[in-house]
């Protein structure tokens, strides 16, 4: 046993502020043009980090990207298909041509529905509904993944971390229609625990469960009646901030959150 593994129990505790800092790091945010993958892509910029914003949708890529250089910070916007392995493969390449490098991924791209798939009672699901959602929660954090980790590994540095929910958690009993996307974020934290031991101990893997946050797509199509209800079950009595998710992220991906791996953060103001 290497000396090196065994900490000084005598030893005084150590702790900068710096140990937050993403300076020079290099960022691909998947889903990082609207949501909490905007929020985070942000974040990431704002302690230092390049980062490669990843979504589909070029024009609000761009608005992200024209966001965070307004700022001062480095940024590129590539247009991808996660659930293409070659579209994906694409995406690892260029962000390596811009920046050299690859330190963190963030695996935002998900959703309980989508222009591909609808969410509703169990009954009233098609195959084709349940597939794509495991198709667009699950298969795109594997594939960004899998491209992502070979860079990581030559670097023998890298942090990966995926987005979960706290639906996916045993706290109340699924809500009705949500079903199979609580089900797919289960697998996204079994996925994440699975990651961390394969690929330690140059990588960290770890997840965020999410709980209520307001995103755009939030505020256009939740009913008053649904968002009452979500704050009720919030125990410090408001709903997520941009800052609460980003200051996760960035904890987890820094230095600060060097010991943090194969675990789950519940990021939810209590429920």
């Amino acid at each position: 046993m290497d000396e090196k593994q065994i900490p000084d129990p005598e030893a005084i505790p150590q702790f900068s502020l710096s140990d937050y800092s993403l300076t020079d790091r290099v960022a691909i945010v998947s889903g990082g043009s609207d949501g909490i993958g905007r929020m985070i892509a942000h974040g990431f910029a704002d302690a230092g980090a390049k980062v490669a914003v990843v979504a589909r949708g070029e024009e609000k890529i761009a608005k992200v990207v024209s966001e965070i250089k307004a700022k001062g910070h480095q940024a590129i916007g590539v247009p991808t298909d996660a659930t293409s392995p070659e579209a994906v493969e694409k995406t690892v390449k260029e962000t390596i041509a811009a920046f050299g490098r690859i330190d963190i991924l963030m695996n935002v791209v998900g959703g309980s529905q989508g222009p591909t798939f609808k969410r509703g009672p169990l009954l009233e699901l098609s195959k084709e509904d349940f597939n794509e959602a495991f198709n667009i929660n699950v298969t795109s954090a594997f594939l960004f993944s899998k491209a992502a980790v070979p860079q990581m590994m030559t670097q023998k540095h890298g942090v990966i971390i995926n987005m979960a929910s706290i639906g996916a958690r045993d706290y109340r009993l699924p809500e009705p229609g949500m079903s199979v996307y609580n089900m797919t974020k289960a697998a996204i934290m079994h996925l994440t625990r699975s990651m961390a031991k394969e690929w330690a101990p140059n990588i960290r893997v770890n997840c965020i469960n999410a709980g209520h946050f307001i995103t755009p797509r939030r505020a256009r199509t939740e009913l008053p009646e649904r968002r009452a209800r979500s704050l009720a079950e919030i125990e410090i009595n408001r709903f997520g901030t941009p800052g609460d998710i980003a200051g996760a992220a960035v904890f987890i991906a820094s230095d600060a959150g060097a010991f943090f791996n194969g675990s789950y953060l519940d990021l939810h103001g209590g429920t």
